[in-house]
């Protein structure tokens, strides 16, 4: 196989993806309708508001999505001029050309490294790597998140430093911010790793430009202060706090009706409060039940992250291609002897086929450690590469899937073909 091969069948698998939710079923997940909510509220109303506004008012909808990918979404709004089948037809194919380039920002990172692959290797790995397909043919922000981070680490290696490339980082990074919470810790890190890194060679400018980020998240937590009265970035920090890490730990602590019980109980006592109140109560009340089962929540965190790791993406093709998704195994694995139910949600066409990705998730594993031991690669460049992936792994939390690896697909392609070098790689 050459290159040009290479790119038709890659280009034909996402094609097909495409053309899934193009012809046959257009799979809109709950994410997406919260996205679209917000931009359709932004384009027509004036306000981030992420859900249905005929229906009762929840200050927590102002600021659970973050303004750009609903902005983005309202600018194909605008381009479709109000066709609804033109509206996703723009947002997929722009969603996939992301995709195809964040292949060709790898393969050129490579390249540059001189690392030598297999045309039929990486096809394969490409192929087996589904949630990247699958997220870029839905309305969601992950496949922005991973252009976002992949343009940071391509700067960081394929062009010398300077202010100007620092300033398209920083930039970068804030755009990530601007997408996904998530990055917000890494806000509050860049001024600390620019001042470690340049040392002696920090400047003024270049440290200012470090804080930008940081400088974004105070401004829009500001301007949610005005909306809503609390000082807060997003609401889905809180949302995710309770519901998911609290809930999870009491669930796997309990059992399911226990757990119910002590988050209504929790949520109960804030029906009267002010808004800020409510939230201020409802993340002390999460994380004081963390920390009164501080160790049962370590071992679900890490946990998570392995999970995320070898997560084959059952969830992912449910919704995708619209199948019976009966057992939520997302909470399902936290519970006592569940271990039969969830093997048997497997016993099926797709559960065969989750398998196969399943052990590929364990291949991919193995050759990121392969990547990370190989003496012959310089630990700047494995810094470099694996920066994003522990920390989006180390935030993942609990609940690890593989819709939270996705944004990292593009590292791990580049430590599967780094992996073997046997050339000093700097």
């Amino acid at each position: 196989m050459n290159r040009k091969t290479f790119w038709i069948l890659i280009s034909a698998l996402h094609a097909l993806f495409f053309m899934k939710q193009m012809l046959v079923y257009n799979s809109l997940i709950q994410d997406s309708v919260e996205y679209i909510f917000a931009a359709d509220n932004l384009l027509n109303k004036g306000t981030l508001y992420a859900w249905n506004m005929n229906y009762a008012f929840n200050a927590d909808w102002l600021t659970k999505r973050p303004i750009l990918y609903p902005f983005i979404l309202l600018v194909f709004k605008w381009l479709s001029f109000g066709n609804q089948w033109l509206f996703f037809f723009i947002t997929y194919l722009v969603q996939n050309l992301l995709s195809l380039n964040a292949i060709r920002l790898c393969l050129k990172i490579a390249d540059r490294y001189k690392a030598s692959y297999n045309w039929w290797q990486i096809t394969l790995f490409l192929g087996l790597s589904t949630s990247q397909i699958i997220y870029a043919n839905l309305v969601m922000s992950e496949i922005w998140l991973q252009t976002a981070m992949l343009s940071i680490v391509y700067l960081l290696l394929m062009q010398p430093f300077s202010t100007l490339n620092f300033l398209k980082m920083a930039a970068l990074l804030g755009t990530g911010l601007l997408i996904k919470p998530v990055l917000l810790f890494a806000c509050i890190l860049l001024p600390i790793i620019y001042l470690l890194m340049r040392r002696n060679r920090s400047n003024l400018p270049e440290l200012g430009i470090s804080l930008l980020p940081l400088l974004l998240y105070f401004t829009v937590s500001g301007i949610n202060y005005k909306r809503t009265g609390h000082f807060q970035y997003s609401s889905i920090t809180t949302i995710n706090l309770l519901h998911y890490n609290t809930y999870v730990t009491l669930m796997s602590e309990y059992g399911t009706k226990k757990a119910d019980s002590i988050i209504d109980h929790i949520k109960i006592a804030t029906r009267e409060m002010p808004y800020s109140d409510k939230q201020q109560y409802l993340e002390t009340a999460a994380k004081a039940q963390l920390s009164a089962h501080l160790p049962k929540y370590a071992w679900l965190h890490s946990r998570g992250i392995v999970l995320a790791l070898l997560d084959p993406g059952r969830f992912d093709y449910t919704q995708f291609f619209h199948l019976p998704h009966k057992t939520n195994l997302i909470y399902q694995s936290n519970q006592k002897g569940m271990l039969g139910t969830i093997l048997k949600s497997f016993l099926n066409p797709l559960g065969a086929w989750l398998m196969v990705l399943f052990l590929f998730n364990l291949f991919r594993l193995y050759k990121g450690m392969q990547f990370i031991f190989n003496k012959h690669i310089e630990w700047p460049l494995k810094l470099a590469v694996l920066a994003f992936p522990v920390y989006i792994l180390i935030f993942t939390g609990p609940i690890g899937t593989s819709r939270f690896f996705m944004p990292l697909i593009p590292f791990a392609f580049l430590m599967f073909v780094l992996a073997k070098h046997k050339k000093t790689i700097e």
